[in-house]
């Protein structure tokens, strides 16, 4: 984290799609990090003989927010290889509950967020 704020100084990488990050799928910033231990993981599971596929977790306000905003706003290409990668499974979203939200994908990574919750919200 040190080095990338030393070679990136002010880029707010919490806020920037990642699609725009320097260096594309090779970003050191830490989300795409996370994302490269996510695949490093699935490789070595599957070599194993295991199954496993890359699983993306949110809390429920952010399942919504990737499923109706994030997903859709993104470039031609990009959605449609994330569709397809949702399709065949080889892509998993996992949708937390309010008490999990520790483990959000967003609320780790992402811009803000809402922070651990620590109740069921009524409804």
């Amino acid at each position: 984290m040190d080095d990338f704020e030393r070679e990136y100084p002010g880029f707010d990488w919490k806020n920037t799609p990642a699609y725009m990050h320097p260096g594309g799928k090779d970003c050191p910033c830490p989300k795409h990090e996370y994302v490269r231990e996510q695949i490093s993981y699935t490789k070595q599971v599957n070599d194993a003989g295991g199954s496993a596929k890359v699983t993306l977790k949110f809390c429920p306000d952010h399942y919504r927010v990737y499923k109706e905003e994030v997903i859709p706003a993104m470039p031609l290409k990009y959605r449609l290889l994330t569709k397809l990668a949702l399709r065949i499974g080889a892509v998993k979203v996992e949708r937390l509950g309010y008490m999990d939200s520790e483990r959000c994908f967003y609320c780790k990574f992402g811009s803000g967020g809402h922070g651990r919750r620590p109740e069921i919200p009524v409804e």
